[in-house]
């Protein structure tokens, strides 16, 4: 079982994330662990396409990013992917490129984080 207080410490809405899962507590801990899943593939994937200065590419995965944190409760990381996916809509490299190295560094605080709450009894 998840820490919710570990979850709530990191930022995590849980009664948001809890809404989105029709407040079951076991699914909720599914979503969160599939986001974990899905949220460090999608660093790679983000990873690549900043590497490579596909901005077309990378306003879909951070897209992605930006729902899958919503569903979970992730709002500020949420917020920070809406940003990221908007200025890859406007192609403003200088932008991306200024903010890229946090968003990624949150995702992994995050993922991490989320995981250590798993490890834990509440």
């Amino acid at each position: 079982m998840l820490n919710m207080t570990k979850l709530e410490a990191l930022g995590i809405q849980t009664e948001e994330g809890l809404a989105y899962c029709a407040d079951d507590p076991e699914f909720y801990e599914e979503m969160l662990m599939d986001f974990v899943s899905e949220a460090e593939s999608r660093a790679d994937d983000l990873q690549r396409f900043f590497a490579c200065g596909d901005w077309a590419n990378y306003r879909i995965a951070v897209h992605s990013l930006k729902n899958t944190a919503k569903m979970v409760g992730a709002l500020a990381l949420s917020a920070q992917a809406l940003a990221m996916e908007q200025a890859a809509k406007e192609l403003h490299a200088d932008e991306i490129i200024a903010c890229h190295d946090s968003l990624m560094a949150d995702v992994h605080t995050l993922t991490g984080g989320i995981l250590e709450a798993g490890r834990e009894t509440p």
